[in-house]
């Protein structure tokens, strides 16, 4: 059926008219119940029902209703938040507020994959570690660990041997995230130098010929060891705890004994539990050590 060009503007003026009358007569758009949100922030154009109006979605864009929850966890809004809101952005008369808004934050699970490569990185940068093998079946973390991006950007801030558990600790964090928190992760190698397997107490694997010399590696970074006094906090043939760090921020926690008595700021020569190499290291407080790796 064809319709002729007034027919066309009685029917649009009609239409416009019965909009505004609606608008009078104090129709409201309902927000939604429940939204997905991407962003680090909740905006008010994310709770609008998928038929609004663009006009609509382009004035509430950059209104921030708060802040997004964490990847994989959820956040309620309540109704008197989301009136206070809308009276404030003087759009009670254009929106109604349900009584609670349920947030859920678009993510996916960290994958064992990810965590490995993130760890497998660190170690090939120590020759203390270069044999190392990690595979993604081995790795312990804790489960449904969500991240909001597609690439995680892992980063190991922390590494440290445990001969109670025979596994090798990692602490990691992701840089394109902030809202992951930093999680611990467990794994027992396989392969690696001789060292390794003696500070984890496994059985050596044998490989002399490919042992890497740590003390070597770390010795002499300091230079000519201090020679001022003070209360002493390292004593020989006392047990102690070496800090190792790296320039990349990778840290490491050893079992060593000293084999000098010094104080604060001294340099001491240490000898790690249970290989036996000896290295240069800095008292930092009571039983405490540091080196550079």
């Amino acid at each position: 059926m064809r319709h002729s060009a007034p027919s066309l503007v009685f029917l649009s003026l009609t239409m416009w008219i019965c909009g505004a009358s609606a608008r009078a007569a104090g129709v409201k758009t309902p927000l939604i119940r429940e939204a997905v949100v991407h962003g680090a922030s909740i905006y008010l154009s994310d709770l609008l029902p998928e038929s609004s109006p663009a006009a609509l979605r382009d004035l509430t864009k950059e209104i921030v209703v708060g802040q997004s929850p964490r990847p994989g966890s959820t956040r309620v809004l309540s109704s008197e938040a989301m009136v206070k809101l809308l009276k404030e952005e003087n759009l009670l008369d254009r929106l109604q507020a349900p009584g609670s808004i349920v947030i859920r934050r678009a993510s996916r699970a960290i994958t064992p994959e990810e965590v490995t490569e993130a760890m497998r990185k660190t170690l090939r940068r120590n020759d203390l570690f270069s044999g190392a093998q990690i595979s993604p079946e081995a790795v312990r973390f804790p489960g449904a660990l969500m991240v909001s991006t597609e690439n995680p950007d892992l980063h190991v801030t922390r590494l440290e041997l445990d001969r109670t558990l025979h596994v090798m600790e990692f602490w990691i964090v992701s840089g394109s995230d902030p809202g992951v928190l930093p999680f611990l992760v467990m794994v027992r190698p396989t392969g690696g130098t001789r060292e390794l397997a003696e500070q984890l107490d496994l059985p050596s694997t044998d490989q002399r010929g490919a042992a890497a010399d740590m003390a070597r590696s770390l010795s002499g970074l300091y230079g000519e060891r201090h020679t001022e006094h003070g209360e002493t906090e390292v004593e020989p043939g006392k047990a102690a705890r070496l800090h190792l760090t790296s320039a990349s921020g990778t840290q490491m926690f050893l079992n060593a004994t000293a084999l000098e008595r010094g104080a604060i700021g001294q340099r001491v020569r240490v000898k790690i539990q249970p290989t036996g190499r000896v290295l240069d290291a800095r008292v930092v407080g009571h039983g405490q050590l540091e080196a550079e790796f």
